[in-house]
């Protein structure tokens, strides 16, 4: 597979420094090829989104987290799940992506959704309206593999993932979405 200057972005849906999704993220990163360069975003200074900021241009804040998902070929979201839904500030992310009024940096861009819970069912809900709001914004979601790491608090030891099982799926579903983001990029 050639991955040569491919860049992904990735993102935890969470603020906490040490959540779960994070821990995904850092595995994810950590296990990429050499050959792909992966960033991690935080969101932590994406203020709310509102028209009134945005009809003067988009915050600073907001003009930084659009150019990392511009600069890449690929962003892929890590998502824990709230009262079965997305995390307010991850939806509010996207929502600044996504405007039409400056720039929807989301358009075309391939995206791949996943996340980790200690409820047995992962976060089914969440990636589910994650991925219909980035289809909305026009970006190339990859629907397959489908990954809902649940019950990971008995997967996770000293921030780093333990269960071979989910290694091996989340390292499964790293290669087929750089491939994915090969294929969408052609």
């Amino acid at each position: 597979m050639n991955t040569e200057s491919l860049k992904i972005t990735g993102i935890a849906g969470s603020l906490r420094k040490d959540s779960y999704n994070r821990v995904v993220l850092k595995h994810l990163a950590q296990e990429r090829p050499d050959s792909v360069d992966f960033s991690i975003y935080d969101l932590k200074h994406i203020p709310l989104f509102n028209g009134d900021l945005e009809e003067n241009g988009d915050p600073e804040a907001v003009v930084v987290f659009k150019e990392a998902i511009e600069e890449a070929d690929g962003l892929l979201i890590v998502t824990p799940e709230y009262s079965h839904g997305v995390p307010g500030m991850l939806k509010n992310a996207l929502d600044w992506a996504a405007s039409v009024t400056n720039e929807n940096v989301l358009e075309n861009k391939p995206a791949f959704v996943l996340g980790a819970s200690p409820a047995m069912t992962g976060t089914a809900f969440a990636q589910v309206q994650v991925k219909q709001t980035l289809a909305a914004a026009g970006a190339l979601v990859m629907q397959q593999p489908e990954v809902y790491v649940g019950q990971v608090s008995n997967k996770i030891e000293d921030g780093k993932i333990t269960d071979e099982k989910t290694k091996q799926a989340l390292d499964q579903s790293l290669r087929a979405f750089i491939k994915w983001v090969q294929k969408m990029n052609k």
